[in-house]
């Protein structure tokens, strides 16, 4: 567990660094902006471990929906064919 946890603190700072250098690049901010992108970036950090986990299976459910519905589609053109070759 410990290491999943650790797992999670590096990618979430390792993601941290990546957008905190991006906001550095951008000059042309108001305060209120950066207030903003401050706010953004610590909300983005902190729950980065909740998100990816679910967008990861997000994203594994609509690969397995399409994977049955192209069996599907096989076993259709199967029957299909089947019947063809009877007549």
């Amino acid at each position: 567990m410990t290491v999943l946890a650790g797992f999670y603190v590096s990618g979430a700072l390792y993601f941290f660094s990546i957008w905190f250098q991006a906001f550095q690049k951008d000059t042309n901010l108001s305060p209120e902006q950066i207030r903003i992108s401050w706010i953004v970036l610590t909300i983005a950090t902190l729950f980065w471990p909740i998100v990816a986990p679910i967008a990861n299976l997000e994203k594994s459910s609509r690969k397995k929906a399409s994977l049955v519905e192209q069996q599907e589609v096989d076993a259709n053109e199967t029957a299909i064919s089947a019947e063809l070759s009877r007549t």
